[in-house]
């Protein structure tokens, strides 16, 4: 009886043990960020003038596991694509939206993300803030 009742408890501890693992594998990109700033590189933004910096208000760029959505509340426009994480580089897909129908490139393109696939380095990501370095445009957020 003594015997069964270690074994048990042994069962149950790596049960517990294992139990406790992170559900997301990336646990500081992972949730939801508020996009503060987008900076264009070389100064001009992506209908062609010149500018250097937005900031805009309502744009939810939103991480969990390998889907990543974005929502400007600004106009309604909200898409989800697929994520992935190279650790130190990040790409957003989300051609599977067709332009015509959805102007998801469109949509992109006024939160500062390029392309209906754009690939970003990973320039800071701590508890508070993330800093996303892609060809035209750095990101700036801060963590909800």
């Amino acid at each position: 009886m003594k015997r069964i009742s270690i074994t048990i408890l042994i069962m149950l501890a790596m049960v517990l043990l294992h139990s406790c693992e992170n559900v997301f594998h990336n646990d500081k990109l992972d949730y939801l960020w508020r996009l503060d700033s987008v900076e264009y590189i070389d100064g001009v933004d992506f209908n062609g003038k010149t500018c250097s910096k937005e900031c805009p208000e309502g744009v939810w760029f939103s991480f969990a596991r390998d889907l990543v959505r974005v929502e400007d509340k600004r106009s309604g426009f909200c898409v989800i694509g697929v994520l992935t994480d190279q650790g130190e580089q990040l790409t957003f897909d989300f051609s599977m939206y067709q332009e015509e129908k959805w102007g998801a490139e469109y949509g992109l393109k006024q939160i500062g993300v390029g392309s209906m696939v754009s690939s970003f380095s990973v320039t800071d990501l701590n508890s508070k803030e993330l800093v996303l370095t892609g060809s035209k445009t750095v990101l700036r957020f801060t963590r909800w």
